[in-house]
């Protein structure tokens, strides 16, 4: 367990679970992510600056600035432009918009019932581990682990479209956050923290900026666990192999329908 900026996690060794959902759309994918690093899309660098603002808003500005308004068309703003750029080196840079959102979500995040309480455990920890299946070393750097009495929690926050428990049921399965959090509990439980408990706080990114808490069963985490260790396991292979394949891996695939309509033709 390391208390380190994102940053130097990132650059840390290990495969996180983002790296193992690019595997699970294929290796192909993986690697060509891997070797060719995206820069952030608008709403990538807004949820980064609002996950930050939410869970460390003391330290915010020590890796965010905002862009002044400024005239980058005259001599003067342009001089001015570049003095900024130079105080704010090495800092993801955000609009006044979208510091001022991330305000409007953070009042009502923490107006919520339990999330206040949720959220004051140890926030932002790098863990690293060694699977013991397959020997890859493995990292994660959850959110927040908070112990209420003789409970410890997993918490978990993420901006979505729709927090509404349903539709963010599916938001969870087709973004695969059962693999990631199965992945985070089991490295914590590797590196001696026992979790009794993982939760999400999922909080909307439009007004109102309504805010749901959900435990997740453990039929989610065993789902996620699957996912997780067969991923690793293909890691492996094409790390020892060099074969970083695609939708094809020694045979053809076969296209059939739903199971739901396959029943029709049992």
């Amino acid at each position: 367990m390391l208390q380190i900026s994102n940053a130097e996690y990132r650059k840390s060794d290990g495969i996180s679970s983002t790296e193992l959902k690019k595997i699970a759309i294929s290796p192909m994918h993986y690697r060509f992510w891997k070797d060719n690093p995206q820069e952030d899309t608008p709403a990538l660098l807004f949820g980064r600056a609002a996950h930050k603002y939410m869970l460390e808003k003391d330290d915010f500005f020590n890796e965010f600035a905002v862009a002044p308004n400024i005239n980058r068309r005259t001599n003067a703003g342009k001089e001015e432009w570049v003095k900024f750029v130079e105080d704010n080196k090495g800092k993801d840079v955000i609009t006044q918009d979208d510091l001022d959102k991330a305000k409007a979500m953070y009042e009502v995040l923490y107006n919520t019932p339990f999330v206040d309480k949720l959220l004051s455990g140890k926030k932002e920890l790098s863990f690293f581990w060694k699977d013991e299946e397959t020997g890859v070393t493995c990292k994660c750097r959850p959110d927040c682990i908070t112990t209420i009495g003789d409970t410890t929690a997993l918490i978990d926050y993420k901006t979505t479209d729709n927090a509404d428990t349903n539709k963010f049921m599916n938001t969870a399965i087709n973004l695969k956050y059962d693999l990631q959090m199965a992945y985070y509990k089991d490295g914590l439980e590797a590196n001696g923290f026992h979790v009794d408990s993982v939760i999400f706080i999922a909080q909307e990114k439009s007004a109102p900026y309504c805010v749901n808490i959900l435990e997740v069963s453990n039929e989610f985490l065993m789902s996620g666990t699957d996912m997780y260790k067969t991923y690793l396991n293909i890691y492996k292979e094409c790390t020892e192999t060099n074969n970083w394949y695609g939708y094809v891996n020694g045979e053809v695939n076969t296209l059939n329908l739903p199971k739901w309509l396959q029943k029709m033709y049992e």
